[in-house]
Parts: structure tokens; sequence; C-alpha cells
């Protein structure tokens, strides 16, 4: 018994004399990647995140619509723009992880359908885009 004893302690010193040196840390940690955008910091996987979600919200919510593929250039890039740069803007100010971010980029994405609704309306009002909406059948 001594010696398993002895045996365990000497297996173990050299581990515990290592971490000593290192400062105490034995196991290895990672840390997020923080970017700089005009000198304030964000973690770099939140920012991915809430790109992503502003983005597959904007466009595979409507991309079956025909006023989307008529209007592209006009009407949906510069509300995308918005949404992306507002999704952008909340990241860096909140600092978020991963999951805010992707909930706030998803949820400014699904507001930027209902900008995008509201200036199709207001366009055919206008007489830019065609009087009757598309009907689904």
């Amino acid at each position: 018994m001594i010696w398993k004893a002895g045996a365990a302690m000497g297996a173990i010193l050299p581990v515990v004399a290592a971490a000593a040196a290192k400062g105490g840390a034995t196991v290895a940690t990672s840390t997020p990647a923080i970017w700089h955008f005009l000198g304030y910091p964000f973690e770099a996987a939140g920012m991915i995140a809430a790109l992503f979600g502003c983005l597959s919200a904007r466009f595979w919510i409507g991309a079956a619509q025909s006023v989307r593929q008529e209007h592209r250039w006009s009407l949906d890039i510069p509300v995308s723009g918005m949404a992306l740069a507002v999704s952008a803007a909340l990241v860096i100010s909140h600092r978020t992880e991963p999951l805010g971010g992707l909930m706030y980029g998803a949820g400014l994405g699904i507001l930027g359908e209902g900008i995008f609704k509201i200036a199709e309306s207001q366009l055919r009002k206008v007489g830019l885009i065609g009087a009757e909406p598309d009907k689904a059948d």
C-alpha cells in the first residue's frame, strides 16, 4: 500500500511542478477571437452569427416573390443593408455571444421583411410597381 502511494506521488509530483512553473494552468483554454471596428471591440463569432442570421432571414423568407426579382436593386438591397448595419451595430454595442448575435440578426432580418412590405406598398401607391400585388393560389 505504501508503495502504491509512493508511486502515485512520484507520478503526480512532476506534473504539479510543471504546473507551478507555468503559472498554475495545466488545461489549455481558448479565448474568443476579438475583432475591432472603428476602435470598438466585439466577438467575431457573435458578429458572424448575426450577419448570417440577418442574411438568412432577408433572402430566404422572400426569395420566391416576383417583386423581389423585379426591384432587387432599388428596394431590397437598401433594406437589407439597413438590417445588416443595425445587426452589426447591436453586436458591437452589446458584445453578444454567438447565440445572442444569431437572434439579433434573425430578428432584424424579419423586421426588414416588414420594412420591405411597407416600402412595396408605398411604391404601389406611387405607381412605380404594378397596381395589383401577386396573388398566391
